[in-house]
């Protein structure tokens, strides 16, 4: 686990205008849930959410692995996220000759204009909320190709603009499929619920309230499944 934590961000990115918080809560002593801030050419940051589909030491190797190789080719591909998937991908299946994949949203950050261009490799949809014309609004950030480390694919990319005031939040499906105990799921809704709730706090009080209610729906500690969320608000 000591180790591990050496891979994970030592602290996250100081981006003017921007708010950032982020949470990692390993099931046991290692995680194969991730996250990454990569910093890139012009002023861009590479946004990562991972989550490798295991738990244990075979699942800490491969997320080294993965976050290696994503780092590596989102620094070498900053305009192209999808392509980062390709290569990625690729180098998965060349390299091992397991059977874990990783569920996988890489998001490139322009943070002067809010664009962002991002593919998402079978991972859950992440969402975007503001307020338009008074009204909250919630755009979901879905796959756009299968995981990775299965077989050949190809992934598209897509892109979005973050408005001042907007949130955008990332997270690991240890965050949905959390039971509580007559086996109910929390579910997208559980999280959609909290974060408009909290909409207006900062991005420390959304993060706490987030795991605060998956401690109360599961009635005991989060353990259940690695966690990991990332929430950002663009400043105006």
């Amino acid at each position: 686990g000591q180790v591990q934590a050496t891979i994970l961000p030592e602290n996250l990115p100081d981006i003017p205008n921007w708010e950032i918080a982020a949470a990692l809560l390993p099931a046991r002593e290692t995680s194969g849930d991730f996250y990454d801030f990569i910093p890139m050419a012009y002023g861009k940051w590479g946004i990562v959410v991972a989550d490798v589909t295991d738990k244990g030491m075979g699942a800490a190797l491969f997320m080294a692995l993965s976050s290696t190789l994503i780092r590596t080719y989102a620094a070498r591909f900053p305009t192209l996220p999808a392509l980062t998937m390709n290569t990625v991908n690729e180098r998965i299946l060349s390299d091992t000759r397991g059977s874990l994949f990783v569920t996988t949203l890489l998001a490139v950050l322009e943070p002067h204009t809010g664009r962002m261009v991002y593919a998402n490799a079978g991972h859950p949809p992440a969402f975007l909320i503001g307020a338009r014309n008074g009204k909250a609004s919630i755009e979901a950030l879905k796959p756009t190709g299968m995981v990775l480390g299965v077989e050949p694919s190809s992934w598209k990319q897509k892109s979005i603009r973050i408005a001042p005031g907007d949130l955008l939040v990332l997270y690991s499906d240890g965050i949905t499929e959390i039971q509580d105990p007559q086996g109910n799921l929390f579910g997208e809704e559980g999280l959609l619920d909290v974060l408009l709730t909290h909409q207006n706090s900062s991005v420390q009080r959304i993060k706490s309230a987030v795991i605060e209610a998956l401690q109360k729906f599961a009635g005991s500690p989060v353990r259940q499944d690695d966690i990991a969320l990332l929430v950002l608000r663009r400043n105006a």
